[in-house]
């Protein structure tokens, strides 16, 4: 009995020993690990040794460049938005044009066949207007405007002059007839009208444009003197020419 005690006990000592060997053990190896181990401010800090040597100015300059082009692509985009736009606008407003252009041939031989009717009161003239009439509103109805002409100032971007006429009642530049009708689709001219445009007249034998008639020979503004002088010289030239008695 005692040796068995004995034994528990020595058994119970060398277990204690064997413990204590092990935690030992463990807390140097913590140390060690604690030693080796980088803390977490180390951790934040930049290896300097391995970053390289930094060109500020190049990086500056790479950056203003970028933000050029950056720039650049954002103006170009916009511009071509913009032109998108317009045409997509232009192409809704003028998408009849190749149609409402074949058919001005049609409207202006039903204009002809209402000039020439010989009775505007006949049932074929009335009918024939009625459909000039309803054609020309879907035309409008599509975009088709008139040109006006008779009485306006001459426009070289609507109008087509054919020939000019002096005029005394129309001042000079205005349209005194139409010879063909002239459209626009939208802002777009389809055809422009052909028209006589007005002159100045011309100026009367003897006389400057613009003096009174009971000057001959004189320009609006000269003192009358100068008719007396002009007379003087007439008398004497004719006298220098009449042969001697």
């Amino acid at each position: 009995m005692g040796a068995m005690r004995k034994k528990v006990f020595e058994k119970t000592e060398l277990e204690k020993r064997l413990e204590a060997e092990a935690a030992a053990e463990e807390a140097s190896q913590e140390v060690a690990g604690i030693e080796e181990a980088p803390s977490e401010e180390d951790e934040d800090l930049p290896n300097l040794e391995v970053l390289p040597e930094v060109n500020v100015p190049a990086l500056l300059g790479e950056r203003d460049a970028l933000k050029e082009q950056l720039l650049r692509a954002r103006a170009d985009f916009d511009n071509y938005r913009k032109r998108v736009a317009r045409d997509d606008a232009r192409l809704r407003k003028t998408a009849a044009e190749g149609v409402v252009r074949d058919l001005l041939p049609v409207l202006d031989n039903l204009d002809r066949a209402l000039e020439h009717a010989e009775d505007d009161s006949g049932g074929l003239a009335q009918g024939v207007g009625m459909v000039r009439n309803q054609f020309f509103d879907v035309l409008v109805r599509h975009g088709l405007d008139v040109i006006p002409s008779v009485g306006h100032g001459f426009d070289p971007h609507v109008h087509e002059a054919v020939t000019c006429a002096p005029s005394a009642d129309v001042p000079p530049n205005h349209v005194v007839q139409e010879f063909q009708k002239g459209y626009r689709l939208g802002d777009y001219v389809l055809r422009p009208a052909k028209v006589m445009v007005s002159a100045a007249p011309p100026a009367a034998p003897g006389l400057c444009r613009g003096a009174p008639p009971e000057a001959p020979g004189l320009c609006r503004g000269a003192p009358p003197e100068a008719l007396v002088e002009t007379q003087d010289e007439t008398e004497e030239a004719s006298e220098k020419s009449d042969p001697q008695p």
